[in-house]
């Protein structure tokens, strides 16, 4: 039975079929081949209906590009995690305006070549956004790719200033360095007693280590500290780090700053304390995962961190998604997960209003304000920096205890 809403199609009169040799006359159809008329007019007007209306369930692509594998994965790991995890939140929901997201997944190898390849690759693959990468220096190569192809990507963790205050098609997630890096001089110079400070960096990730390194020596010696030694490494080459550290004890500083991932931290202070030096111990959020706490064991305890996520936080919906996401992984997510997973969301918020295209997508995310993280609301300024608040923290009896907040970075 038709409703009033039917599409009806009328044959012309003088209509002739072919049927086999047989040419069938107008008013003469056999009722078999008028049947088959009938069914094919309701599937092509079902068709029209449905596209007509600007209706289509072809999943929305989404790319994801970071290191997966190496001595320094965990990071891309737990922002990949946190994105699975919001991607399946969001398909549950009804997915971008009735259409699922599908997430297509690369490992960019840690390298610049990698990076500009993976994405590469991505881009030919019709996704519509990429999130990622993890890293700064994989982000400088990826936007030679991205950026011409006018690729909306949103890096949950990368936050060097070279990627601030740019029109282009780059987000940040996480709050860029100079802000964060220079309340850390200015709390370790203030409140901890250490007026004489030496430093050692990772030069594979140069992009962030060494604009965060600058960003807190100008600071901490417009305060009065100084920063008696500083020395870096490559991460690629596994270095001992034993004579690196006898050169930086020689100019006897009141503590260590320590910039690089969470395994090469781990180490480091490690090899600080087996060689018996003392001092107190400072690192970036790079090395904010569970697998600082874990490889460093009691060389970590007491060691304070600029953190960007405060990962001991009660909120609601943050102790729902920490164990959805120990349950799932098993393993706690660092702050890397929780901006992937916050990445996802507000892309999806944007996606929602260029109903699952490219086209439009900066704008949209741009108009996003005060949208709700799993901790506090998060905005991106008129370049895609992120306007967040951050936190220092440390590490006592085996996890990240928060001890200072500071109000948003970027505001």
């Amino acid at each position: 039975m038709l409703n009033d809403q039917a599409t009806f199609f009328i044959l012309p009169s003088d209509i002739h079929i072919n049927v086999g040799d047989k040419q069938m006359e107008p008013g003469k159809l056999n009722r078999n081949t008028l049947l088959l008329i009938v069914v094919a007019c309701i599937v092509i007007g079902a068709l029209v209906l449905v596209y007509g209306n600007g209706i289509n369930k072809e999943p929305v692509r989404v790319g994801f590009s970071a290191t997966l594998t190496g001595s320094q994965a965990e990071l891309g790991v737990q922002e990949r995690n946190g994105v699975q995890l919001a991607m399946e939140d969001i398909n549950a929901a009804g997915g971008v305006n009735g259409r699922p997201i599908e997430l297509i997944v690369r490992d960019d190898l840690g390298t610049p070549d990698g990076a500009k390849s993976v994405d590469s690759e991505l881009i030919n693959s019709s996704v519509v956004a990429i999130i990622g990468p993890a890293t700064s220096d994989q982000a400088l190569a990826a936007l030679d790719v991205t950026n011409p192809a006018r690729m909306v990507m949103i890096s949950p963790t990368v936050s060097s200033p070279l990627f601030s205050g740019k029109d282009d098609y780059f987000f940040m997630a996480m709050a860029s360095n100079p802000v964060r890096a220079q309340a850390f001089a200015q709390a370790i110079y203030l409140h901890r007693n250490v007026t004489r400070i030496a430093a050692i960096y990772d030069t594979d990730n140069a992009a962030y280590t060494q604009t965060y390194l600058e960003s807190f020596a100008e600071k901490y010696e417009s305060l009065g500290g100084m920063v008696v030694a500083q020395d870096n490494f490559s991460s690629i080459t596994q270095p001992d780090f034993t004579p690196l550290l006898l050169q930086l004890r020689a100019g006897n500083p009141d503590g260590l700053l320590i910039i690089a991932s969470d395994a090469d931290t781990a180490l480091i202070a490690q090899r600080a304390r087996s060689m018996g030096w003392q001092v107190p111990l400072f690192t970036s959020t790079w090395a904010e995962t569970e697998t600082l706490i874990t490889n460093g064991g009691k060389a970590v305890g007491g060691m304070e961190i600029e953190q960007v996520f405060p990962l001991d936080s009660q909120a609601p919906d943050y102790r729902e998604f920490k164990t959805r996401f120990e349950t799932r992984f098993g393993q706690s997510p660092s702050f890397g997960a929780m901006y992937g997973f916050e990445s996802m969301k507000v892309l999806a918020a944007a996606l929602q209003k260029t109903n699952g295209r490219a086209d439009g997508l900066k704008q949209a995310l741009l108009g996003i304000q005060n949208f709700t993280g799993l901790v506090n609301s998060f905005s991106f300024n008129q370049y895609g920096d992120v306007v967040r608040p951050f936190s220092i923290g440390s590490v006592r009896n085996g996890t990240f205890v928060t001890t200072d907040v500071y109000p948003p970075a970027g505001s």
